[in-house]
């Protein structure tokens, strides 16, 4: 009889031990969820953060980067707008028939650079498939530059010489239209990036 009295206690105390094991378990693998659960909310505020962070850094950087290329792309845009403005700035039939054949003279070197570039382009990438050294890849880099400078230097003259072919007040009109074109078109890149971010905001928020 003592023996299975010994015998019964111990499976009492079995018994408890294993239920209060489970017990210890079942909270440890709460808190871990919960833990977790902290950590990864955690994380994606330290990832919001430093995606606003980044988005109000590179904001400037690439406002920057725009005015940079504005002033060469309002003469660009000058060449391809003025001959057919003789309404807006009242040209006379002289005035634009000179303007289309500087225009169409600056489009006849516009194909010759393009090509040019073309070429020079797929040059350099042979050069890089083939392992060319640094030295020789910085210098036909170099040239494919060359080749774009050219043809804004090209765009800049004619425009130039176009806008000597107006009177002074058509010049003033036309600096003014090209002042409320470049901020339209800045605006519109500035729009297109902030929408670009809140999606991506968004994006990762879902």
């Amino acid at each position: 009889m003592k023996k299975l009295a010994i015998v019964a206690t111990a499976l009492f105390f079995l018994a408890g031990f294993s239920a209060n094991a489970q017990m210890q378990q079942g909270k440890m693998m709460k808190s871990g969820k919960k833990q977790g659960m902290m950590m990864h909310g955690k994380g994606m505020i330290q990832g919001g953060m430093h995606h606003n962070m980044m988005g109000g850094m590179m904001c400037p950087m690439h406002k920057g980067m725009m005015g940079q290329q504005m002033p060469m792309k309002k003469y660009m845009m000058a060449v391809n707008m003025l001959p057919n403005m003789q309404e807006k700035l009242s040209l006379t039939q002289d005035q634009t028939e000179k303007l289309i054949d500087m225009q169409a003279a600056f489009k006849k070197q516009q194909v010759d650079y393009q090509a040019d570039l073309s070429k020079k382009r797929m040059k350099l990438q042979s050069m890089m498939k083939n392992e060319a050294s640094a030295s020789d890849i910085k210098s036909q880099m170099q040239s494919c530059s060359e080749s774009k400078i050219n043809m804004k230097v090209a765009a800049y003259e004619t425009a130039h010489q176009m806008k000597s072919v107006l009177t002074d007040e058509q010049r003033e009109q036309l600096d003014d239209m090209m002042m409320q074109q470049g901020s339209m078109m800045q605006g519109g890149m500035q729009q297109g990036g902030m929408n670009q971010g809140n999606m991506m905001k968004n994006k990762n928020q879902q």
